[in-house]
């Protein structure tokens, strides 16, 4: 049996007369487990999910072998955040009927949510069983094996959703992804082939798409790691969506009629991670001097409702008009061209398919992006690009679909922080107080297999040394890259050490723990070096060839020191090596380090030609 009950809104059918006679129903017959369930459905549907909770707990308890009451419990629950015991009601409603299809499929979106992946595709699994022309079942599960990098699964699942009678879009997921973590780089350019040609099939026929943030989102973002040129397969992926649906490029009234000239300028900002995260504490500097300015007033959209947390609050603090866009793009259109903005500033296209699909409208006559992903985004809606000129290599213009503008000082004036109190021990952590630690303190997704010659050189030479990593955002990820280091680095591979992720202040305290960071190549940091620098860890980097991986050496240009700069693989390897065991060099290099950190902190330059770059840039000339 499915059974559900009406979610919120409120249920406009349901009069509180209604309920009030269930009320009086349930005090006058409180053994009565139909009476307890009735007034559940009746609270529920009028939205009091509180009071939907204790109706249905009742009725549970008074008729423990009843699954209807469980599952009512259980999405009252859910409404109302409190997941974990929603599953425990959902697993009570499966316990008595196990071939309930709907409690397989909502529970297994809660054990997602909370990261059990394994156990969430099992219930995805049982939902598929018990309704197997349900589609449903099948995309989440197939989102879930493409988060986890499990392609072929991915791919199987998507193919039965679309037999199913899933929305056309729902190919361009099953036929275009990326290795998250690959166990080779044959692996890397194998994959990239096959995306290339397939997506080249695309663009010549291309599935008619409705809502391309459910049916296109994917996992291109990992294509970035590669360290090539990704123009040309940005540009095609674009120019796919684009005609597979027009809608998205809608363009504002506003952008084509003729307007007097306006003060207060209009800046837009549109992000996912406005809150404590890489890009709202990139962004945090150029909005305060933002609003510092009587000439123009700061639109935030957030892309989804953000984290609730201190950095946030600040933000927000900041800007004249916030909103939370509506999940509809058509409708997260529309609300932003009623800001009627002068310029538009995307943050980090290509980091969430919200933005990426919003970004390829025309929504303000000035549209930018910048390095929170340092990728063209290959549409011609995206005018301006914002990069950092001590990071871009020569003849950059030509890796960008955008005006490339090259801004002086370091990108987004990134604030110092501060130095945890107290650093603490490693044994906090579980590490050796004898060992050199040697921090690769990056996305597991960022460890190219070009790496692990290196790391290799450095575990073998050090006999003392560890190699420091935080698990992925999903175990699957650590495991495949566990095994790849099982066989191209061998016996040393057990001395390359997993943590679990850390909270920020955990994070920095490792960093400051650490004897070397290790920063990774082809696909450099950005945050991290900052943090590292700040913790006294000098950063070992070797320069990419393009602004990905040319953050590092742009902050280490700052600093006027460039020890740490390597040239090659095998250079990289000596250097960390040096800083690991030769104990008098790295404390000399960490004091000319720390002498010179005022030059990358709180850049005053970066932020003004940011700033006057977004109070006068102009529609750019076709």
């Amino acid at each position: 049996m499915v059974f559900a009950y009406a979610m919120s809104p409120p249920d406009q059918l349901v009069s509180e007369a209604s309920l009030a006679a269930a009320i009086a129903d349930s005090v006058a017959n409180p053994r009565d487990a139909d009476c307890q369930f009735r007034l559940g459905e009746l609270s529920a549907r009028l939205g009091k999910h509180e009071d939907a909770v204790r109706a249905f707990a009742k009725a549970a308890k008074l008729r423990p072998d009843w699954a209807p009451p469980c599952f009512g419990l259980a999405k009252a629950l859910s409404i109302l955040r409190q997941n974990d015991a929603a599953i425990t009601a959902y697993r009570s409603a499966l316990a008595i009927n196990e071939s309930d299809a709907t409690a397989h499929f909502e529970v297994a979106r809660l054990l997602e949510a909370r990261g059990n992946a394994s156990e969430a595709v099992n219930h995805y699994e049982a939902a598929s069983r018990h309704a197997p022309n349900w589609q449903d079942p099948y995309l989440y599960r197939g989102a879930l094996h493409e988060a986890r990098g499990e392609y072929d699964e991915s791919a199987a699942a998507y193919d039965q959703g679309l037999k199913r009678g899933a929305p056309a879009g729902f190919a361009l997921r099953r036929d275009l992804q990326m290795p998250i973590v690959a166990q080779s780089t044959k692996q890397y350019a194998d994959a990239r082939t096959s995306f290339v040609a397939t997506l080249n099939r695309y663009v010549g026929d291309p599935p008619q798409i409705k809502d391309p943030i459910r049916e296109a989102g994917g996992n291109r973002f990992f294509m970035a790691y590669h360290g090539l040129n990704d123009r040309p397969v940005q540009e095609k992926m674009a120019k796919l969506f684009r005609t597979a649906c027009p809608p998205l490029c809608w363009q504002a009234p506003h952008c084509s009629a003729e307007r007097p000239v306006k003060t207060p300028r209009r800046i837009g900002v549109a992000s996912r991670f406005l809150h404590d995260h890489s890009i709202g504490r990139l962004m945090i500097g150029l909005l305060s001097d933002l609003h510092r300015r009587d000439d123009c007033r700061i639109y935030l959209f957030h892309a989804v409702a953000p984290n609730d947390d201190e950095l946030r609050r600040e933000i927000e603090s900041l800007a004249d008009d916030i909103a939370i866009l509506p999940g509809d793009l058509e409708e997260s259109r529309l609300l932003i061209s009623d800001a009627e903005l002068d310029v538009l500033f995307y943050p980090d296209i290509g980091m969430d398919p919200v933005t990426y699909f919003l970004a390829q409208a025309r929504l303000a006559p000035v549209q930018c992006a910048t390095w929170g992903h340092p990728v063209t985004t290959g549409m011609p809606s995206i005018d301006y690009y914002l990069s950092c000129d001590a990071a871009e290599p020569k003849g950059a213009e030509g890796h960008y679909t955008e005006e490339l503008v090259r801004l002086g000082g370091l990108p987004f004036s990134y604030r110092r922080p501060a130095t945890p109190d107290p650093v603490g021990r490693r044994a906090d952590y579980g590490l050796c107080e004898a060992a050199t630690i040697y921090f690769l303190a990056q996305n597991l997704f960022k460890i190219h297999p070009d790496m692990d010659k290196p790391l290799a050189r450095i575990l073998r030479e050090d006999p003392t040394g560890i190699i420091l990593l935080l698990e992925g955002q999903d175990r699957n990820w650590g495991e495949t890259l566990r095994q790849r280091f099982r066989t191209s680095i061998g016996a040393q591979a057990d001395r390359i050490v997993f943590l679990p992720r850390q909270s920020h202040v955990d994070y920095m305290r490792l960093l400051a723990l650490s004897d070397v960071s290790l920063d990774s190549f082809p696909f450099c940091g950005g945050n991290t070096t900052y943090q590292s620098l700040a913790m006294g860890t000098p950063v070992v980097t070797l320069p990419g060839d393009y602004l990905r991986g040319r953050l590092s050496l742009a902050i280490y240009k700052h600093l006027d020191v460039m020890d740490c700069v390597a040239e090659n693989e095998e250079a990289y390897a000596t250097i960390a090596l040096r800083l690991g065991t030769d104990k008098d060099f790295r404390t000399s290099l960490e004091k000319r380090i720390a002498a010179n950190l005022g030059n990358i902190f709180d850049d005053p330059i970066f932020l003004r030609d940011a700033v006057n770059f977004l109070m006068t840039a102009q529609p750019r000339t076709p």
